[in-house]
């Protein structure tokens, strides 16, 4: 419905005629290409900042399939939401692991599914035509990124990009030396070959 009825439908022209299949498969792909990019930028990048970068491109995403006008620029920013949505899981299960106490996980967890249960009965009484939804998830993903901003600062104790950046240059100089370190002392010789040595003296 989405992809139909953000555009004008020509006579004659049935929805059902769209290749569902393959269309469903283009997400999944996209999804894992997400989880695999995921895998790829987190060695370089923290988990707080790809988290705001993922729900800046969905909320782009969602708000370029609300003035679009064509269907293939409709189902490309399809695929970079669905991307998007294969980096957010191992984002927010990495952040969720490191923030919410093992302890009272279930509780906490249990609490998270109160607000999402209350968005799918609201998306399902309320007769929402398709710009409708999207544009109500894009209100929601910019709000999830504002939040994420601000998670970010008390989590890495920075106020702004530019303290982002000066102390993600100190981890580097600092990581670069600890590999000088490692270089500079060399393995440790084996136990066995330090045996023989005290024996022969």
């Amino acid at each position: 419905p989405a992809l139909k009825g953000l555009t004008p439908t020509e006579e004659g022209e049935d929805s059902s005629s769209l290749p569902f299949g393959l269309i469903f498969s283009t997400f999944m792909v996209c999804c894992m290409a997400g989880s695999s990019l995921f895998s790829i930028l987190v060695e370089r990048i923290k988990v707080e900042v790809l988290g705001i970068g993922v729900l800046f491109v969905s909320a782009v995403s969602m708000m370029a399939i609300v003035f679009s006008t064509s269907d293939t620029v409709t189902f490309i920013f399809m695929n970079v939401f669905e991307m998007c949505v294969g980096m957010y899981w191992p984002i927010m299960g990495t952040m969720k692991g490191g923030i919410v106490p093992e302890d009272k996980r279930a509780a906490i967890y249990n609490l998270f599914r109160v607000p999402l249960n209350f968005i799918v009965l609201t998306s399902l009484l309320t007769d929402l035509t398709p710009k409708q939804s999207f544009i109500a998830n894009t209100c929601m993903l910019a709000l999830g990124a504002a939040c994420q901003v601000n998670l970010m600062k008390r989590r890495l104790n920075v106020r702004n990009m530019d303290d982002l950046k000066v102390k993600a240059m100190q981890e580097e100089e600092k990581g670069g030396e600890d590999e000088t370190v490692e270089l500079t002392m060399g393995p440790d010789p084996p136990a066995d070959s330090q045996a023989l040595t005290s024996d022969d003296v």
